[in-house]
């Protein structure tokens, strides 16, 4: 075995373009064992994978921290231009990996918490505008908060998760008293990229919606990055 740590989760492989079923079936097929394999060059991987009483040809890359794919081809999805993870895919990274890799993200994985717009919720205060109504900056703060949260009990010691991007409507004025209810869902796992679905309600319906991404990073190295800007 190599001593390269690829680590690509099932959940990263289904948040490729994948075609329906083959995650699955690729299980089942390197359970079946058979499946070949070498290093052409750092991070890169040439295999064969049995189908049928012949072997299909695919090829691999991963990122440079192995947890993700940066490019695959297999025989069976190029003649068609399509460029969907397909069953020979998923065999082939998990017999070069030595099995499943371990995570705790699942897709379509949520969190929901319940708060109230106060007086320092509103656009008024935050000096986003002049109503006293709940104010979008606080929206959006309640929706990392909530990504946030659900990331927090997945990682592991050391590590922590930081918002890379945030994209939301904000559809209805809340006023001050009301009840809301923030919700983030999993929607894609690419390594230590993790996309959540966004979406909040007061008592009169939905008032936001939208996606946020964070990234999983080491918590003390990054701070000490940011520190050595003020050097």
């Amino acid at each position: 075995m190599h001593d390269k740590k690829i680590a690509v989760s099932l959940a990263t492989l289904e948040s490729h373009n994948h075609i329906v079923g083959d995650i699955e079936r690729g299980v089942k097929v390197y359970n079946s064992g058979g499946v070949e394999f070498e290093e052409c060059e750092p991070n890169v991987y040439w295999a064969r994978v049995p189908h049928k009483g012949e072997m299909k040809n695919v090829s691999v890359s991963f990122t440079k921290d192995g947890q993700d794919l940066s490019r695959h081809y297999c025989q069976c999805t190029a003649h068609n231009n399509n460029e969907a993870v397909c069953r020979h895919v998923v065999a082939a990274v998990l017999t070069i990996q030595g099995g499943e890799a371990y995570s705790k993200m699942e897709l379509g994985k949520a969190y929901k918490f319940e708060s109230r717009v106060t007086d320092v919720d509103t656009a008024r205060a935050y000096g986003s505008g002049d109503l006293e109504v709940l104010a979008t900056p606080r929206l959006v703060a309640l929706m990392e908060y909530a990504a946030y949260t659900l990331l927090e009990a997945e990682l592991e010691e050391g590590q922590t998760s930081v918002g890379a991007n945030i994209n939301i409507t904000h559809t209805a004025a809340s006023p001050v008293g009301i009840s809301l209810e923030i919700t983030a869902k999993i929607t894609s796992v690419r390594g230590r990229t993790i996309i959540f679905e966004v979406t909040a309600s007061d008592e009169g319906g939905e008032i936001g919606k939208g996606t946020h991404t964070r990234v999983i990073v080491d918590g003390e190295k990054l701070l000490a990055k940011a520190k050595s800007k003020l050097s």
